[in-house]
């Protein structure tokens, strides 16, 4: 059997995905996982009459299934999604829709594309920066096109805007997509239509950044040549041909190659294109030996874990039920998937009927992680960037029996995990030599953590210690930071004989190797807290703000600090450093710690701009952003006459250091605070 050519219309393709077609997405398929970028540069290519590729369909029984091609055929639906008449719709698997727009009249055009499109997110409903389309837009865009919303819908939380309210600000006029197209199918006028369909829709009191002050945007729209654009639609555009070729069934399944089948292809096909990983490609593949299972699954994260996260950890406790299993390559998973045991084992663990044991586990362990209110975007963080810690957790949950944990316990564990994972060092090896012990109820105890596992369990250090030892050295270069044996400085002296007395000293070990085990465990606080740039723990103290203004942000897939709903503000103003001559390069250096950071809601911060001095910024001070009466003296003393900081002015150079010293010290001592 051979594959069959098609050509299909770009019109058909649009309806591919939808509820009641022919064309579907096979069930191993992943997510829609397209930047905005990418769908803009697709449509980009659509008008200038680009050819996009190929698709891949094959047949089963009455339909085909989209087998590559799924990323384009979304983006090409997404053209024609109109949320003003049917906003809850689903395209194949992307859920919470982008809306793409194009510029009618544009005054700023893009680095490499002809049209210039803008499509808009729940994370980004302003759109990305025009010229360059994978650069968010400025502190201060954001601001005006919140303000926008907020005057608009009175909505003051952006992530909570509806896809018909989400407009580009980077723009001049943009028109939604969807209007243009289905304006170039209308009989009669078509510029009329297109007209009446945006004064019905759109409100009038959009604003751009392209537009000058006197311009409104039914007056931009009115002198926009929408004639040639929707020429080049209806000549261009509805005439496109995408071929597609129709794969037998029988190409899929070799009789000479027993693992050959549509999973074997899947993986072939996707290894192009936009990059997939292992744990999505181990999802698919379980998909499609476990079909049953496939809406299960996709709630078993409670929008906190990725599914595809979710297979891989039950995988591994699976795999890890004698011995520690660190981690499951692709080949190996293919292999496992045509196990009958281990899909059994898997169908068990997720479970039937309503019941699911890694469900009920999972909710357990994001429970105890949750504990002291910490926000949620802290937990999905921690298990992203740890999942063998989460892991871990997971198996003592499963081994102990565990169904209810009391505060006290709750607490230990949480604090356990934190600490590991900010303060200490290579966990993985930990949870690797302590994968057996986990049977014992008591695992979470000192004796596990700081007799066997001692290397992972680096002391504390107490916070008033802290700020002493660090504003004692504003003299120096911040990279003296250090601790040694033969130091006779006092506050050095009293951190080496704080941390000899509690970390046990092993037996048959050199007075030089134990030595050395401090100085570097010295040096791991250092470059994870001091010198780190984990914002996590500023949300953790922050985290009665996060918790009520951002209540609803769940943003699953993307957790980058460019996805979420508040501003990194910076509290010293990066402009009065960044590209300022003769600036001390202490305060260089101090600018970019945790202690000058706080996260703050773009609409909270619509009265001020870039270059706010703190004095003004804390004249009234909030509990919401956790600034301290021992840090607020010194942030108020920081007024716009100490704007750009100079090398010789050695008293606000000490003040500028203060003020962020102290405050990053108090973030360490609320996390103390909370967990110990």
């Amino acid at each position: 059997m051979k594959a069959e050519p098609l050509m299909c219309r770009i019109v058909s393709v649009a309806d591919w995905l939808t509820p009641h077609s022919k064309v579907q997405l096979p069930v191993l398929q992943r997510g829609f996982v397209w930047k905005t970028s990418q769908i803009e540069c697709l449509w980009d290519s659509i008008f200038r009459g680009y050819p996009i590729g190929s698709m891949i369909l094959s047949r089963s029984g009455d339909y085909r299934m989209l087998i590559d091609g799924q990323q384009r055929a979304t983006s090409i639906a997404l053209g024609f999604y109109n949320p003003w008449n049917n906003m809850g719709c689903r395209i194949g698997n992307a859920t919470d829709l982008p809306v793409v727009w194009v510029d009618v009249c544009p005054r700023e055009m893009t680095t490499d594309q002809k049209y210039v499109f803008r499509a808009v997110t729940r994370a980004h409903p302003w759109g990305y920066q025009c010229r360059h389309n994978r650069s968010v837009l400025s502190v201060n865009d954001r601001r005006k096109a919140s303000e926008m919303y907020h005057k608009l819908y009175g909505q003051k939380l952006y992530s909570k805007l509806l896809p018909t309210q989400r407009f580009p600000y980077d723009a001049t006029c943009p028109v939604p997509l969807c209007f243009v197209l289905n304006a170039a199918m209308q009989k009669g006028n078509n510029v009329q239509w297109l007209m009446d369909e945006c004064k019905r829709l759109l409100p009038k009191e959009y604003r751009t950044s392209g537009m000058k002050e006197d311009e409104t945007y039914f007056s931009l729209l009115e002198s926009a040549d929408l004639t040639s654009l929707l020429d080049v639609v209806k000549e261009t555009v509805l005439q496109t041909d995408i071929p597609a070729i129709d794969l037998p069934k029988e190409l899929l399944i070799d009789s000479n190659d027993t693992s050959a089948n549509e999973s074997t292809l899947f993986v072939r096909l996707n290894r192009q294109g936009t990059p997939i990983d292992g744990e999505e490609l181990m999802f698919s593949m379980f998909k499609s030996a476990c079909p049953q299972t496939k809406e299960l699954v996709e709630c078993l994260g409670l929008n906190i874990i990725p599914p595809s996260r979710v297979i891989t950890l039950t995988s591994r406790l699976i795999l890890s039920e004698s011995n520690y299993v660190a981690g499951i390559s692709l080949a190996q998973f293919r292999k496992y998937v045509h196990d009958d045991g281990f899909i059994r084992k898997m169908i068990n663990l997720i479970g039937t009927d309503g019941h699911s044991p890694i469900r009920e586990k999972i909710e357990q362990a994001i429970g105890i992680l949750r504990y002291g209110n910490v926000p949620d975007v802290v937990v999905k963080k921690y298990i992203r960037s740890c999942p063998n810690g989460f892991l871990l957790l997971l198996h003592w949950l499963f081994e102990n029996n565990i169904e209810s944990i009391d505060e006290i316990r709750r607490k230990q564990i949480a604090f356990r995990l934190y600490r590991n994972h900010w303060f200490g060092t290579d966990f993985d090896f930990f949870v690797k030599n302590n994968w057996n012990n986990v049977s014992q109820p008591d695992f979470w105890d000192d004796r596990y953590f700081v007799n066997e596992g001692w290397i992972r369990q680096f002391p504390l250090m107490d916070p008033s210690l802290l700020l002493d030892f660090l504003t004692k050295g504003l003299d120096n270069p911040i990279e003296n930071h250090e601790i040694r044996p033969d130091m006779e400085d006092g506050l050095q002296k009293k951190i080496w004989q704080q941390w000899q007395a509690t970390l046990p000293r092993p037996e048959n070990i050199s007075d030089n190797d134990y030595n050395a085990r401090i100085m570097r465990g010295w040096q791991i606080f250092c470059g994870n807290y001091i010198y780190g740039r984990d914002k996590s723990l500023i949300l953790i103290a922050q985290r009665n703000y996060i918790n009520r203004a951002f209540a609803d942000f769940n943003q699953l897939e993307d957790l980058e600090d460019t996805n979420t709903p508040w501003d990194w503000d910076h509290i010293y103003p990066n402009s009065w450093v960044y590209r300022q001559w003769n600036i001390d390069p202490r305060t260089k250096n101090w600018e970019q710690r945790i202690g000058n950071f706080r996260a703050m809601s773009l609409t909270d911060n619509r009265s001020e701009n870039a270059n706010l001095s703190p004095a003004e910024r804390f004249k009234t001070p909030s509990e919401d952003y956790f600034v301290n009466e021992n840090d607020l003296a010194y942030w108020q003393l920081l007024t716009q006459d100490h704007a750009c900081i100079k090398d010789n002015d050695l008293e606000y150079v000490h003040i500028h250091a203060m003020a962020i010293i102290t405050r990053m010290v108090n973030i360490y001592a609320e996390f103390l605070r909370i967990f110990q």
